[in-house]
């Protein structure tokens, strides 16, 4: 009987023993050890980083998908857009090819607009367009330093890494538009004839049309041209 409380005392000896260590190296590793580095870091002595608003429509998919290939990298924010003439069968076919690609899983840097508007070449419309892309990139993360959009019919002609590289040495608060307040001639061929974008409010797309009456040059702002 004695023997048998000796063996019992010195397992429980053992057994506290181990607790006591695995808590004591646990204690150790959590006030020293550091959370491992993200590899994507960002700031002004970091690579650039760009945001992608890659548009198109009707049998676009397979295009924005090889687009968004061509000019994928990790440190890059993507919103891919395929508009209302496109199906949502198309739809739900990029988004399962966008969950077969690890990298994008990976880093959840590409985003597909749930909301779609209606795309047009120019006009009203496209303008809307693309200031909601920029909001929306804004919201998912100020990362980037430059946004670039595309359509499904544009095919890059360097890669990612010469992208940046290039990039690198450019100051990044140029924004690369070429704007003026001299107006000329736009004043009265550009800024005073009404263009109405059908875009806007109706169900299928139209060509534009300008009305036969002339507004004044607007006085609540200043116009640039580029």
């Amino acid at each position: 009987m004695g023997a048998e409380k000796k063996w019992l005392f010195t397992l429980f000896s053992v057994v506290f023993l181990s607790v006591f260590l695995l808590l004591l190296l646990y204690s150790f590793s959590a006030f020293t050890s550091k959370p491992f580095p993200s590899p994507i870091r960002h700031g002004p002595h970091h690579p650039p980083a760009f945001a992608y608003y890659i548009t198109g429509g009707c049998g676009d998919g397979d295009r924005i998908f090889r687009l968004l290939l061509a000019v994928y990298h990790p440190r890059n924010r993507y919103l891919l857009h395929l508009g209302a003439e496109a199906t949502e069968a198309e739809r739900l076919s990029l988004l399962s090819r966008l969950k077969t690609v690890p990298a994008v899983n990976a880093f959840g840097n590409v985003d597909v607009l749930g909301k779609v508007d209606r795309l047009s070449d120019n006009g009203a419309s496209k303008t809307a367009s693309t200031l909601h892309a920029v909001s929306i990139l804004l919201k998912l993360g100020r990362s980037w330093n430059w946004f670039i959009e595309l359509s499904a019919l544009d095919y890059p002609l360097i890669t990612q890494d010469d992208l940046s590289h290039v990039f690198a040495s450019v100051n990044r608060s140029i924004n690369f538009i070429d704007h003026t307040s001299d107006l000329s001639w736009k004043e009265s061929q550009r800024i005073k004839p009404i263009v109405v974008d059908p875009a806007l409010y109706l169900a299928r797309r139209t060509q534009l049309f300008t009305a036969t009456e002339k507004r004044p040059t607007p006085d609540a702002f200043k116009v640039f041209t580029g």
